[in-house]
């Protein structure tokens, strides 16, 4: 199905809209005018980001590890910073991210009270790379299950397929245009 470019372009701004307004409300008063003889705060603007996988799982820190080691993925948040990690944030380049929250996060912190690990995986996190066969030789190497070994598909692309520590499909691939 086709959406018009008015209906993409309508969807991006909405997106950011929202994005602006939860960046402007997280600051709080640091918006505020200065009193008399102060400077007012300078906030830094982070690139928009317009959606990312959430994986939840039962050890945050297991997937900010796994991540990072088998992947290449840089680990760009953790919270807390000291103890039980309950969120974390990874990203590849300026572009791709991922975030990890825990089961008892997501529990106690929105309605979704049925949440746990599954073995019934339906979708996948596609890692895509210039050489698939040396990004699964290190992702084997930092323990990840093998799912398939690399695999050239009819349609054009080099495949492998890996489960993170919580049982997640991670397809790591080439990029077609097809």
């Amino acid at each position: 199905m086709r959406t018009s470019s008015n209906a993409r372009r309508w969807a991006a701004s909405t997106g950011v809209a929202a994005l602006l307004l939860v960046g402007l409300n997280g600051v709080g008063n640091a918006m505020a005018e200065p009193e008399a003889g102060q400077t007012a705060p300078v906030a830094a603007a982070a690139p928009a980001r317009f959606g990312q996988p959430n994986l939840y799982t039962s050890d945050v820190d297991k997937m900010l590890d796994f991540y990072n080691k088998a992947l290449g993925f840089q680990v760009d948040f953790r919270f807390p910073a000291a103890g039980t990690a309950a969120f974390g944030t990874v990203s590849k380049g300026s572009a791709y991210y991922i975030t990890f929250t825990s089961f008892d996060t997501i529990k106690q912190n929105t309605p979704l009270k049925h949440i746990g690990k599954s073995t019934q995986k339906q979708s996948d996190v596609a890692v895509l790379v210039a050489d698939v066969d040396a990004a699964f030789a290190t992702a084997k190497n930092a323990g990840a299950k093998v799912l398939m070994a690399p695999k050239d598909q009819p349609w054009g692309e080099r495949q492998a397929y890996v489960a993170d520590p919580e049982g997640n499909l991670v397809q790591i691939s080439t990029h077609s245009d097809h």
